[in-house]
């Protein structure tokens, strides 16, 4: 199978600098990096794919565990129109005074939202693909003209309806 014309147009608009988060990568605040929101990454699928699309947890490993820390790391599937993609994501739960049930839920969670996001990153830009480009060549793009392709809504006033074909750009 394949896309329709508007499912592709939406797929290569430049990604919206308003959904990309920032973290810090490490301790000393030396290194940000730029990311998406699970929850976004979830609803522009439901958006663009109208909800016809899958994802599925094929792999989630614990890889490390102390007092302090767990580490997983999991193997997602998401299948749109036929296509497979996968991703590989790590997840880690943390805290001396942490249950280990938070923790190792934490660290799954994070490990599945990390993968099911690097296989939806090889649909395009709208997932996180331009995050990728060590130039930062998408802090330079600005947002689509039709904002309403990427308008960021807080999640719980996000309203998980999809778009009739028309309505996609």
């Amino acid at each position: 199978m394949s896309f329709t014309d508007k499912q592709i147009s939406a797929l290569n608009q430049p990604i919206d600098k308003r959904n990309v988060s920032e973290r810090w990568a490490d301790k000393r605040k030396t290194l940000k990096l730029a990311y998406i929101e699970s929850w976004h990454v979830i609803r522009e699928a439901n958006r663009i794919f109208n909800y016809d699309w899958s994802s599925e947890t094929l792999k989630m490993d614990l890889v490390h565990a102390d007092n302090f820390c767990v580490t997983y790391i999991a193997k997602v599937r998401v299948i749109v129109n036929g296509i497979v993609k996968e991703g590989i994501g790590a997840g880690h739960g943390r805290g001396e005074r942490v249950p280990a049930g938070d923790k190792h839920e934490s660290a799954v969670k994070e490990a599945e939202s990390d993968a099911r996001k690097r296989a939806l990153m090889q649909f395009g830009d709208q997932f996180g693909l331009s995050l990728y480009d060590k130039e930062k060549n998408w802090q330079k793009t600005s947002p689509p003209v039709n904002n309403s392709v990427s308008t960021v809504i807080a999640p719980k006033q996000a309203k998980e309806q999809p778009l009739n074909s028309d309505e996609i750009p």
